[in-house]
């Protein structure tokens, strides 16, 4: 015996077919006609679509064409890289300065002719170490005995020719001893601060630079020089403060520090990493209180600093 859902679906399509015969012939095939375009129609768009997936698979597995885009992004990528290198050039190195005569007369190996004549260790001046030692010959020159003795002039001539000769002796010693040719890393590193204190002071560039204009002046104004300088004060004692000498003092210390660095030394390559950003802070105040101006050139010719010390981000 049929089921009931079987008669139902039954008697709903003798129903669809008598009403499609109960319709006219010519509205019967353009019905049919319509239904089976929409069924088995394929536009334009879905064809275009078909055939570049095609293409695209038949390039992928042309292996001509593969060769050919593995050498188009080998060139591409080789060229990136010959460009990264040419910006970096330009740019310079964030670390070590370019060699000019101040910053290799800073560096250890370089003989000490032109420096040790004015500088000693043990803080010590020339001056004053000549001063002792004419005093100390002075103290022990022998004097004539007060009951002379026949022949006691020929003893005194005697006594200070002895004396003469173990004063020199004890000069070259104690000059010897005082020598920065003798000194340690530290010794030469103290007296490199001295003369970057001494060369990039204001207390010495005031006298050699000429003066900043003020901000709301420009330099090819009418009126005199005098009006449009910046009264400077008078200063006392040398300038260690400036940022002039806090960038000299920071790039000799890293030139010191990047040419005795291994590369399992993490602490002093953090404290390297440290100093170089902190040379970076200084130098962009400098340039941007200078304006560019004849202590910023000064600073960057005679330590050699490039744009890549102070520009963007320095990663090391």
């Amino acid at each position: 015996m049929p089921s009931r859902a079987s008669s139902a679906v039954a008697s709903s399509i003798f129903n669809l077919t008598g009403l499609l015969q109960s319709l006219p012939s010519a509205v019967r095939r353009q019905g049919l006609t319509k239904c089976s375009t929409c069924l088995f129609s394929t536009t334009p768009a879905l064809e275009a679509k078909r055939s570049s997936k095609k293409r695209k698979t038949r390039r992928h597995i042309d292996p001509y064409r593969l060769a050919q885009a593995r050498q188009r992004k080998a060139a591409n990528l080789a060229r990136q890289n010959v460009l990264n290198e040419e910006r970096n050039l330009a740019l310079g190195n964030p670390v070590r300065s370019r060699p000019t005569p101040f910053i290799e007369s800073l560096h250890s190996s370089t003989p000490l002719e032109s420096v040790k004549e004015s500088y000693l260790n043990y803080l010590l001046k020339q001056e004053e170490l000549k001063k002792s030692l004419e005093h100390s010959g002075w103290l022990t020159e022998p004097l004539p005995e007060p009951n002379q003795v026949p022949g006691a002039n020929d003893n005194l001539a005697e006594r200070i020719k002895e004396h003469v000769e173990s004063h020199e002796n004890a000069s070259t010693a104690l000059l010897a001893i005082a020598s920065l040719d003798s000194g340690s890393s530290k010794d030469r590193t103290r007296v490199n601060i001295q003369r970057c204190i001494e060369e990039f002071g204001r207390h010495h560039t005031d006298k050699v630079l000429p003066p900043r204009l003020k901000s709301t002046q420009a330099p090819s104004s009418s009126s005199s020089s005098e009006g449009a300088a910046v009264e400077v004060p008078k200063r006392v004692g040398q300038d260690t403060g400036s940022p002039e000498v806090q960038i000299a003092i920071l790039t000799a210390k890293i030139n010191v520090l990047a040419d005795n660095l291994h590369r399992k030394d993490k602490s002093n390559k953090r404290h390297l990493r440290l100093m170089v950003h902190r040379r970076q802070k200084l130098m962009a105040y400098l340039r941007r209180q200078d304006r560019g101006g004849s202590r910023w050139q000064n600073v960057v010719e005679k330590l050699g600093l490039n744009d890549a010390m102070w520009k963007g981000e320095i990663s090391l």
